[in-house]
């Protein structure tokens, strides 16, 4: 009896760029629908994978800045080379590096290490199969999967990101938003509040606005989206302070708090929603992933590269490459506009 293939993945960055990975999982198990395969995926983007048909196992890579894990660093250090070990036994035919890493991936022991060309690299310290150059910044995240893909002969591999709710949590989460007032029955819009970097975030009084417009005709419910932790935090500072002033300002419209300490609980919350309004990262793919419509803002990063994919969307950026400088005006124009294009 032959040995099934067996393929790994290696994607150890951000929520975001994991999500945009899943069309290539998905052609993988297309082409190879009897191979096991598996994804290298961090401590911190694992939950994107959960409940994913197309993927066999998943191994955690705990990440040194994410203590949500709970390891101390010789703790963290001995995980680190148990996996290592565990996967250099496992000797897989084909290591895929989704986003570089030679230096790494070659101490996995693979038979065949796939990527692109390593910049500033020598050509011995390249992948053994290397794709043919992406388009930078101006080719989405997901095209460039695919290059990867198609040298194990995938084709199948531009297809919509996909996330897999657990369907327990979101009935959880409705049956919660119910008991605050919200109407199952009326379109909800999603706003995330919170972005990582600085010039990607919009002021709270200009959500204050937003919602404001959007609740006036009775005919939308917001619900309240933010990254949770303390504004002060040193190691992961959160929107708790934020989002309760722009509860507290919204009081009696129907606006509603989705707190999400988990990315299983974004996933579960976001399903329930509508559209989507917010900065471009790792929940506007999550949204994207679960077919919403999108406004989104773009500060510093590209929108050829990053924009939801394989979902009717508005990006909006302006010339200082500042999200700040959106006004809540061009935002409602672009509400509008994103209507037309569904309706």
């Amino acid at each position: 009896m032959n040995t099934p293939l067996q393929i790994l993945v290696i994607r150890r960055d951000n929520i975001g760029d994991l999500i945009c990975t899943t069309p290539l999982l998905h052609g993988l198990r297309r082409k190879y629908p009897d191979a096991r395969i598996s994804v290298l995926a961090s401590s911190y983007n694992l939950e994107v994978l959960e409940r994913n048909p197309d993927v066999d196992e998943v191994f955690v890579f705990l990440k040194k800045h994410q203590k949500s894990h709970g390891h101390g660093r010789l703790r963290m250090l001995w995980n680190r080379w148990r996996l290592r070990q565990t996967i250099r036994d496992r000797r897989f035919d084909h290591i895929i590096l989704a986003n570089g890493g030679w230096r790494y991936a070659h101490t996995l022991g693979g038979k065949q290490l796939i990527g692109f060309r390593e910049p500033g690299e020598p050509d011995h310290r390249q992948p053994d199969v290397l794709a043919p150059d992406h388009g930078g910044f101006d080719e989405h995240a997901v095209s460039k999967m695919a290059k990867l893909g198609a040298l194990l002969g995938a084709k199948e591999t531009c297809g919509a990101t996909k996330l897999f709710p657990d369907t327990d949590l979101v009935a959880k989460e409705r049956a919660r938003l119910v008991s605050l007032g919200w109407d199952p029955k009326r379109a909800s819009v999603a706003l995330h509040i919170s972005s990582r970097k600085p010039d990607q975030r919009w002021p709270e009084e200009s959500f204050v606005e937003l919602a404001k417009s959007l609740t006036a005709s009775g005919n939308l419910q917001v619900l309240l989206f933010w990254s949770p932790g303390a504004e002060n935090d040193p190691m992961h500072p959160g929107d708790d302070g934020k989002a309760q002033r722009i509860l507290n300002r919204l009081h009696g419209l129907p606006a509603f708090p989705c707190p999400t300490a988990e990315i299983k609980q974004l996933i579960a919350s976001l399903s329930l929603a509508d559209q989507m309004i917010c900065s471009d990262g790792g929940a506007m793919h999550v949204a994207a992933a679960l077919n919403k419509p999108i406004v989104c803002f773009f500060g510093t990063s590209f929108v050829p590269e990053w924009h939801p994919w394989g979902v009717p969307y508005i990006a909006l950026q302006k010339p200082s490459r500042q999200v700040a400088d959106i006004t809540v005006e061009e935002t409602i124009a672009a509400f509008a506009e994103l209507q037309r294009k569904l309706f």
